[in-house]
């Protein structure tokens, strides 16, 4: 008896739309809210990645005219122009290492140079950011450029607030090396962020 009421229930297609609607809807509307906030999350990952590219790519571009703060805030504007989060908080560090020759045994040492950064304290010790280097040859320079970007999800559908952090690496373009104003073998004047970005004004 009991078997014969479970098969008739399970076959019974009688029921009220507004009950089923009541099981449905919400789950449709989280499906659609959590599709927006992983969209948002992916884009804003990815608009940070190319803008930190973009401020690397930037750098590599300059001359032997060496960077100063000023310089260095006028790219952490430029970062957040970029990325579109202006309303949310970043960090932006530039670094440059160099590959010197131990003149004793001859072996490779990295070196770091110089290390500056926006709401982002400097680099201190180049053991943060070997393992993420390529093989650097004796006497070149590499310029790494780190972004933090947080991200804040507009609704609540199981993900809290990110911070992406991004690295970008780039070697010097026009130059032996990008100059800092605290070291030697520069010229006077530092570079606007815009400068040598072509060669001659045209596309």
């Amino acid at each position: 008896m009991k078997q014969k009421f479970t098969s008739r229930f399970f076959k019974n297609e009688k029921g009220s739309l507004s009950v089923e609607a009541c099981f449905a809807v919400p789950l449709l509307a989280w499906a659609i809210t959590a599709t927006f906030v992983f969209f948002d999350a992916f884009r804003t990952l990815n608009v940070s990645q190319k803008a930190t590219y973009t401020i690397a790519d930037m750098i590599s571009r300059e001359d032997t005219r060496p960077i100063d703060d000023n310089y260095i805030d006028a790219l952490y504007e430029t970062y957040t122009y970029l990325a579109g989060q202006s309303g949310h908080p970043s960090a932006l560090r530039i670094t440059t290492v160099v590959m010197d020759v131990d003149p004793v045994t001859g072996d490779p040492i990295l070196t770091l140079e110089e290390s500056r950064g926006v709401k982002y304290d400097p680099m201190n010790n180049i053991d943060d950011i070997r393992a993420r280097l390529p093989d650097i040859a004796p006497g070149d320079q590499m310029i790494i450029v780190e972004s933090v970007q947080q991200w804040l999800p507009a609704f609540f559908v199981g993900l809290t607030a990110y911070n992406f952090r991004e690295v970008a690496l780039a070697r010097p373009r026009f130059a032996p090396r990008v100059c800092w104003d605290t070291l030697n073998g520069c010229t006077v004047n530092p570079p606007t962020p815009s400068s040598a970005s072509t060669d001659d004004g045209n596309a």
